[in-house]
């Protein structure tokens, strides 16, 4: 079996007691510096790049997905 290591963590605030934060405000997600450099060097920066496209390609799915449904956006037919 392979061995994996977390690299980055998300958060998402879903309770507060500060004016500063607010629910649904998105924290975390930054790599250590060091780990980063080595990382690039060892493997190069294409397989991070490619997983957090498609990361953020399925937030951008989801978003669109929902706009649709709430009739937002127009969806082109072929003539």
């Amino acid at each position: 079996m392979a061995e994996s290591k977390i690299i980055t963590v998300l958060y998402v605030v879903t309770d507060t007691e500060t004016g500063y934060d607010k629910i649904g405000d998105i924290d975390g997600g930054l790599f250590d510096d060091a780990w980063l450099e080595s990382y690039i060097k060892s493997h190069g920066s294409e397989r991070l790049i490619e997983k957090l496209a498609s990361m953020q390609m399925q937030v951008l799915s989801a978003k669109y997905n929902l706009l649709r449904e709430n009739g937002d956006v127009c969806v082109a037919t072929e003539k």
